[in-house]
């Protein structure tokens, strides 16, 4: 699906964002809290996504904690926006778990094209990646964007 919207932001110029998303301290959560636990975490993320994506964009998970987002017609100027605003909305979530309240934060890597002059979605998907680790280098809860034009 993401080659079928890396054609069409091609062929007619418009914006293209590959995301990916990984939730911080993951682990701990399923070590300290069990898999039940674990699994709310990625429903609810999973969740939220859906409910901050367009149709015409996609979002699913790539497995284990990680996620790919497939966002278009997003400026440039507004990606990091757009990206910011799930984070902070996720991370101000609060889980129940075993009489504690627990908050889990996300770190984003962002590869895209403001113009739609594209060739290849694995090579934006890598890039994507480098970018997500740049994040988590950083400090993790936090987006790092970068634009391939």
């Amino acid at each position: 699906m993401g080659e079928k919207q890396l054609k069409g932001s091609v062929r007619h110029g418009f914006p293209l964002w590959v995301v990916l998303g990984d939730l911080d301290s993951f682990k701990e959560i399923n070590d300290t809290f069990g898999h039940e636990a674990g699994d709310t975490v990625l429903r609810t993320f999973a969740d939220t996504l859906r409910k901050l994506t367009r149709l015409s964009d996609m979002s699913g998970r790539l497995g284990g904690d990680e996620f790919l987002i497939v966002i278009s017609h997003v400026t440039e100027d507004n990606i990091e926006i757009t990206i910011n605003r799930f984070r902070e909305m996720f991370g101000a979530l609060s889980f129940p778990f075993a009489g504690k309240s627990v908050s889990i934060t996300a770190t984003f890597g962002v590869a895209g094209s403001k113009t739609g002059d594209l060739k290849d979605f694995d090579a934006l998907i890598r890039k994507a990646d480098e970018m997500l680790y740049e994040a988590k280098r950083a400090g993790r809860n936090c987006v790092r964007v970068a634009k391939i034009d």
